[in-house]
């Protein structure tokens, strides 16, 4: 294993955030989970570290892992961004297609290495 954004890890191309996804938030998220970063699953998987997503009322953390993204996918990081007026805007990490339409999420192969907690999508999910 190794950890996230090291020199070995494939990337996925990236863009910036349109912003229209910035929603108004009232604080920034915390500082990111560490993960564990397993050995790829084969030359066409890409590394897309976890992030923080904001669920309504509250962040939720989404694992990071390997994925294997539709051909000319692009992919767009979380983002916070401060206005002069005091306001934070929060935008989601998410992947778009040649014409900047926005895609599903593409299935993680092989998860990082993070437990799961309350602050997990893995917990929304379970209906916890």
């Amino acid at each position: 294993m190794i950890a996230a954004c090291g020199p070995s890890v494939r990337e996925p191309p990236a863009i910036g955030q349109p912003r229209s996804l910035y929603v108004p938030v009232p604080y920034p998220p915390p500082a990111a989970f560490v993960e564990l970063v397993p050995d790829a699953p084969d030359d066409n998987a890409v590394w897309i570290d976890g992030a923080w997503a904001w669920h309504g009322s509250r962040y939720v953390w989404r694992r990071g892992g390997w994925v294997k993204p539709p051909a000319g996918a692009r992919y767009a990081r979380w983002k916070i961004a401060y206005h002069v007026d005091g306001t934070i805007w929060f935008a989601p990490a998410c992947w778009f297609d040649s014409r900047d339409r926005r895609l599903p999420d593409p299935e993680i192969v092989v998860p990082a290495g993070t437990p799961p907690s309350e602050l997990t999508t893995e917990e929304l999910q379970s209906g916890q």
